[in-house]
């Protein structure tokens, strides 16, 4: 009885230990791991709790979409019914596209349209620079190198005649007069090999054969170049000495209101700055008045070929070209200059190719064409030669760059200049000179008469003869019936003025905004398909949908089979936990075995010896 109670207790132990007092370690994350099963398992289910396909997605935007012709699709009950819609949406389709081809290429090629408009307002007065066409003083002509003296020495007519030739034949000698000036021995001045055996005969189109006239012209030209700026602007005439009145509307200006701009061919010009004067009213009376004494007198013979000035009207703060847009104001008469002022306003980057002004910071002047053209022009021949054209020495000087500039000098480096001046004129410009964005022209009307009267001349000579007495010596003989002609050449009197306050602005802009490229895409879309902008936005959530399925569809997959390869994994774990505890419950049960079968042994030795009371203390501990 109580080796059954024993054996039954005992095995009732083994029992209750075989199964685990605990989970197993990974138990946790084992039903993390299929939390997370069951949510994906959710994320594949619909708005309707039904899986997801791409069918579904699809029936499902057909029934909602307001887009024409794909509810048709989805409705129709017959086969051909869904061919025929089906082939009608592919075609408004297509045409679609082509529509849309066209807008979006018409909108990139950023077309633009020009406007004219007319406006009134006060006008800015434009700034005008005047110079006298004679470049040197005849008076002054010691001051200059004794290149130009000889040269101003040998064209005196009287050195031009032959001693043989007697006073009859003096018409038929001015006939002769070019052939006169080829017996000059030019080749004794040291700039005329420099100015003229430089140039190749294939540089130029035309032949070989030089005009004698323009060679003198260029050579005298080239012997100023050389001279001192101040040297220059001594020998040339003054502004105090020709201005005789200046008034703009109803105030007075002066000699110091101009600034001097030394000219190569012209010498001395200036330049009259009105700052931001607006003019309130049209007409003569209400713009700029000159009246110059132009001392024809100081003209040098057979270089200053006509008596006048050189006008040039252009914007405030340009930098003037006297020759290159400058137009003639004659002598012994009065030329009257009426504006009309033009506004352009280019469009920039895409849709035009216009020059934001940025010179006016770094030079001083207000950016065109012309003044980028001859700065662009300038760096070649610096990067070809080394130096500068000898033309612009006046251009750095009022620009002020505050570097030293190098100009072309030696014999090599004026025929390297000769050389890339023809190369510029034979090929493409490589200068990239756009327009500037925003400039005002001035269109001119001009008109003349005779000026001035005989009693207004004598005016006139009085006003000289206070500022300049050494021209008014015998006076009587100089302004006598005969001598009047010819002092009249002396006056040249300019207005400059509004013909009105009406302006000219014409405008680029863009021929297609982008108001209205949205208006042109919403409308073909509209017309071919039905889609507004939001029916777009059901399209768009239909791809997005799409492209979530398919994405789903692939991670799903790849779930899948991390999920089988966990769970193997996960089985061979407990399969190895479950052997362990078996092995240390076996091994536990075996060890307690033995310690059982160790008391009975002794028990019975102790039975067979007579050994009761171990017995009974056995008996009393099992109890």
């Amino acid at each position: 009885m109580m080796n059954q109670r024993q054996n039954s207790r005992t095995n009732s132990g083994f029992q209750n230990k075989f199964w685990l007092e605990h989970p197993p370690p990974d138990y946790g994350q084992q039903m993390d791991l299929q939390d997370k099963e069951d949510e994906k398992s959710r994320e594949s289910l619909d708005s309707t709790g039904k899986t997801k396909s791409f069918k579904r997605l699809v029936v499902r935007f057909a029934e909602k979409t307001s887009m024409q012709g794909v509810a048709y699709i989805n409705s129709a009950k017959v086969w051909y019914a869904k061919i025929i819609w089906t082939f009608l949406l592919i075609s408004c389709t297509a045409g679609m596209g082509l529509h849309l081809y066209y807008l979006i290429n018409q909108f990139l090629l950023f077309p633009v349209q020009t406007k004219i408009e007319l406006g009134f307002s006060n006008l800015i007065f434009p700034a005008v620079t005047i110079c006298n066409v004679n470049p040197i003083r005849m008076s002054k002509i010691d001051m200059a190198s004794q290149q130009i003296q000889s040269l101003i020495e040998q064209l005196e007519w009287s050195n031009l005649q032959d001693d043989e030739e007697t006073t009859t034949q003096g018409a038929r000698r001015r006939k002769r007069f070019v052939d006169e000036l080829s017996k000059i021995n030019k080749s004794a001045f040291s700039d005329y090999d420099d100015v003229f055996d430089n140039y190749d005969d294939d540089d130029y189109e035309f032949g070989s054969q030089k005009d004698e006239r323009l060679e003198i012209l260029s050579l005298f030209r080239e012997l100023y170049k050389d001279e001192e700026r101040d040297i220059k602007v001594e020998m040339g005439h003054h502004i105090e000495d020709m201005l005789i009145s200046c008034t703009v509307g109803k105030y007075k200006c002066y000699a110091n209101n101009f600034t001097v701009l030394q000219h190569d061919v012209y010498g001395n010009c200036y330049t009259l700055k009105t700052g931001s004067l607006k003019i309130a009213k049209a007409g003569p009376t209400n713009g700029l008045s000159l009246i110059l004494y132009m001392d024809k007198e100081e003209y040098l013979k057979q270089i200053s070929e006509g008596y006048g000035a050189r006008v040039l009207v252009h914007d405030k703060d340009t930098y003037p070209y006297p020759l290159e847009e400058g137009f003639f104001v004659p002598s012994s008469s009065e030329t009257q200059i009426g504006l009309r002022m033009v506004t352009i306003e280019r469009q920039d980057k895409p849709y035009g190719n216009c020059t934001e002004d940025t010179y006016i910071r770094k030079y001083g002047y207000k950016y065109t064409r012309s003044f980028c053209q001859t700065l662009c022009s300038q760096e070649l021949f610096f990067k070809t030669c080394g130096c500068y054209e000898d033309d612009v020495t006046e251009l750095y000087y009022q620009i002020k760059t505050g570097v030293t500039e190098k100009f072309c000098e030696t014999r090599q480096e004026i025929k390297c200049m000769n050389k890339e001046r023809a190369r510029q004129n034979r090929q493409k410009a490589e200068c990239d000179c756009k327009n500037p964005c925003r400039e005002h022209q001035f269109l001119k009307t001009i008109s003349y008469r005779n000026w001035p009267t005989e009693d207004y001349m004598f005016t006139l000579k009085d006003g000289v003869c206070d500022r300049l007495p050494a021209q008014c010596k015998d006076a009587s003989a100089l302004y006598g019936q005969t001598e009047l002609y010819r002092k009249s050449l002396n006056y040249v009197k300019i207005d400059i003025y509004y013909e009105d306050l009406n302006f000219e602005r014409i405008v680029e802009s863009p021929e297609i905004e982008n108001a209205q490229f949205a208006s042109d895409v919403g409308g073909a879309v509209g017309l071919w398909i039905g889609l507004s902008f939001l029916s777009m936005f059901e399209v768009v959530q239909l791809l997005l949908e799409c492209c979530a399925f398919a994405g789903h569809k692939c991670t799903n997959r790849s779930r899948k089979r991390n999920a089988r390869r966990r769970k193997n994994k996960s089985i061979k774990t407990k399969e190895n936990i479950y052997a362990t505890e078996m092995d240390n419950k076996k091994s536990n049960f075996s060890k307690k075995e033995s310690e059982n079968n160790l008391q009975l042994n002794k028990r019975y030795q102790d039975l067979y010896a007579g050994n009761y009371s171990h017995e009974y203390n056995y008996i009393d501990n099992r109890v």
